[in-house]
């Protein structure tokens, strides 16, 4: 198995896998931010409808959760696929730049989880 400083990519290819992952991390920072109103809306609606909840706010807060459910994964999907792209355009093989895009994936959710800045997490990485 192949150590993990063999299964980096060349630097040119790295650099601009980090600029696709800068210009699409806007957007994928923006769908978030609509995910967690979304679901304060739908926390917000639920709690106002205590002690006892209707069948219509139930199936409210249910679409709620689908919807930020389906935007929190075709952001990932949406931002995996850039990167990959731009690792195919820069001579990276298909798998390669899938593995690269998961890699980007990861390292983003990290950063969020961590209130960091994504962009410190790049620094780090190259």
């Amino acid at each position: 198995m192949p150590s993990e400083k063999a299964a980096e990519p060349p630097p040119a290819v790295a650099s601009a896998l980090a600029r696709a992952a800068e210009d699409v991390r806007g957007e994928r920072g923006e769908s978030w931010g609509l995910c967690s109103a979304l679901l304060a809306v739908a926390i917000g609606w639920l709690a106002w409808s205590q002690p006892a909840p209707s069948a219509r706010t139930v199936l409210f807060v249910a679409l709620c959760l689908i919807l930020v459910s389906l935007e929190y994964r075709r952001a990932g999907a949406r931002f995996r696929s850039a990167i990959a792209a731009a690792g195919v355009a820069h001579g990276l093989s298909a798998g390669e730049a899938a593995r690269e895009a998961w890699r980007h994936d990861a390292a983003f959710r990290e950063a969020r989880a961590a209130g960091e800045s994504t962009a410190d997490v790049d620094a780090k990485r190259g």
